[in-house]
């Protein structure tokens, strides 16, 4: 295999199941094939008071590149910082870009059934949800289990996101 062709399938490894660049270099040069969960990663605005915040949130090991959706057969697992939320794949009833606006917030929202998970305004994906689930007690929901039907999260690059969600939707029909 060329040089070129095993830089592709490590950033391609990469990409699809979120490990570092050595640990995905070894696998290929082993040989190994991984079709396990892939990784989408959340999108960050590098402007204002959102760079700086990529930049702490980096820092602490959170951010950009260690924030994203986890995609296997059973469900989605959205996590930003310490904060995760899985997602019955079974429960996803479509998907689609979005164009919302998020008034130039980032982070975790919920308000009204819409969970929004950003780090920037750019790559929006919607995904609505049947039978909606129940977010975890914290402080950003005042404790309570909020009930959503509708998920929004920005992300780097969502048209491969939702090609991935639908080649697999159609593989369990």
């Amino acid at each position: 295999m060329s040089h070129d062709k095993i830089k592709g399938a490590i950033r391609e490894r990469m990409a699809r199941t979120g490990e570092p660049y050595s640990v995905a270099r070894r696998a290929v040069l082993a040989g190994d094939r991984d079709d396990g969960p892939r990784w989408f990663e959340i999108s960050y605005r590098n402007e204002g008071l959102d760079r700086m915040t990529a930049l702490l949130d980096g820092l602490l090991g959170d951010g950009p590149g260690a924030a994203g959706i986890k995609l296997d057969d059973a469900e989605l697992q959205l996590g930003m910082g310490r904060w995760r939320q899985a997602i019955a794949r079974s429960s996803i009833r479509s998907a689609r870009r979005s164009d919302i606006d998020t008034h130039g917030t980032t982070g975790i929202h919920v308000r009204d059934g819409r969970l929004l998970v950003n780090g920037g305004r750019d790559g929006l994906v919607q995904l609505k949800i049947d039978p909606p689930f129940r977010t975890h007690r914290t402080l950003s929901t005042g404790f309570a289990r909020v009930r959503v039907d509708t998920v929004i999260v920005s992300l780097v690059d969502p048209d491969v996101f939702l090609a991935a969600l639908a080649a697999s939707q159609l593989a369990d029909q």
